[in-house]
């Protein structure tokens, strides 16, 4: 397992029972966990948490099955006679018609029940935030800081999205110089100047904004993956203040992009993450290098699905609105 952890040997494999018998509860309890369901205390409840990272476990049909043969067991202070449900009891029957008129546009009721589940489960999120202002996301906003918001942002979210800039910003630059490095070592070196042209560009979207990041409080960057309980690697974390530190000292472009020391970084890293299969230095792996690997700028998903699920929820709601507002006209 990643990370130092180990499987317990006698706990068998990471499924719901295994779970409950390492965090010392019943089955019925770690159900109402993994399904985010009231009546579980804040110990056992951290308990069952806990097994889980341990167990490497991944939620699965485990409570429909329970519900199925009628499992309920009880721990001290809780009622046997827990209902155990695989699904949220508020989600929308489906049409009558639905085999033959279902489509993947979303319903109003549909839209309705969505966006009362992310106002309730996740109220501080910037999804939330979208949904709650009826904010659509435009085709042209590319990532979650071009947008305008509508309704001003808490504090926690302005920080997560600085933080969240500012390193997708700055490691692209990382995966334009490994795909820079590919482009030297492919027979031909078709793709040379795409990628010394947009190291360019990446370089000055840096320069622009050079004031602002040397103030990055990146102390604060790395405590916030810890609260928010993201696993980063030593080596990755290694790699990253590495980067940081080359970039923000460099005084140009060229001092980054030919540095021996920065490619020998982005090299490094690559044999860490795919031992026995890295390209650079293999020029028979990079026969089948079709000019971009990873290289694209990081986005958080934000195209999609972020972008996809706003709209398609927003969809119905938002006509919704715009009838309302044409009968108070009318």
């Amino acid at each position: 397992m990643g990370d130092g952890q180990t499987r317990d040997r006698n706990v068998g494999s990471a499924t719901l029972e295994g779970v409950a018998r390492v965090a010392g509860v019943s089955r019925a309890t770690v159900s109402r966990v993994v399904n985010g369901e009231p009546g579980v205390s804040p110990e056992l409840g951290q308990r069952v948490r806990l097994a889980i990272e341990r167990l490497d476990y991944r939620r699965n049909l485990d409570p429909f099955y329970d519900r199925v043969h009628g499992v309920a067991v009880a721990d001290a202070g809780e009622s046997a006679d827990a209902v155990i449900s695989n699904w949220d009891p508020h989600i929308p029957d489906p049409p009558t018609d639905w085999l033959t008129k279902a489509s993947f546009e979303l319903t109003l009721e549909e839209s309705e029940y969505l966006y009362q589940r992310v106002a309730t489960r996740a109220p501080n999120s910037l999804l939330a935030h979208l949904l709650l202002s009826r904010q659509a996301v435009a085709d042209d906003e590319e990532f979650p800081w071009d947008v305008e918001y509508q309704m001003p942002l808490s504090r926690e979210l302005v920080d997560q999205l600085a933080h969240a800039r500012n390193l997708s910003e700055v490691m692209h630059g990382a995966a334009l110089l490994y795909n820079l490095l590919l482009a030297e070592q492919k027979s031909g070196g078709a793709f040379v100047e795409t990628y010394r042209e947009r190291l360019q560009q990446w370089w000055d979207r840096l320069s622009a904004r050079r004031t602002e990041l040397l103030a990055w409080d990146r102390a604060a960057f790395w405590r916030l993956m810890r609260e928010r309980g993201t696993r980063v690697r030593g080596v990755t974390r290694q790699f990253v203040d590495q980067w940081l530190n080359l970039t923000f000292a460099a005084p140009s472009l060229s001092a980054v992009s030919d540095a021996p020391i920065a490619r020998r970084l982005v090299t490094d890293q690559e044999r860490s993450v795919k031992p026995g299969r890295a390209r650079i230095g293999n020029e028979r792996a990079t026969e089948n290098w079709e000019g971009a690997s990873g290289s694209a700028q990081l986005n958080y998903r934000w195209n999609r699905p972020v972008r996809a699920v706003v709209n398609d929820i927003l969809g119905p709601l938002t006509a919704r609105q715009e009838r309302k507002a044409a009968g108070a006209r009318a």
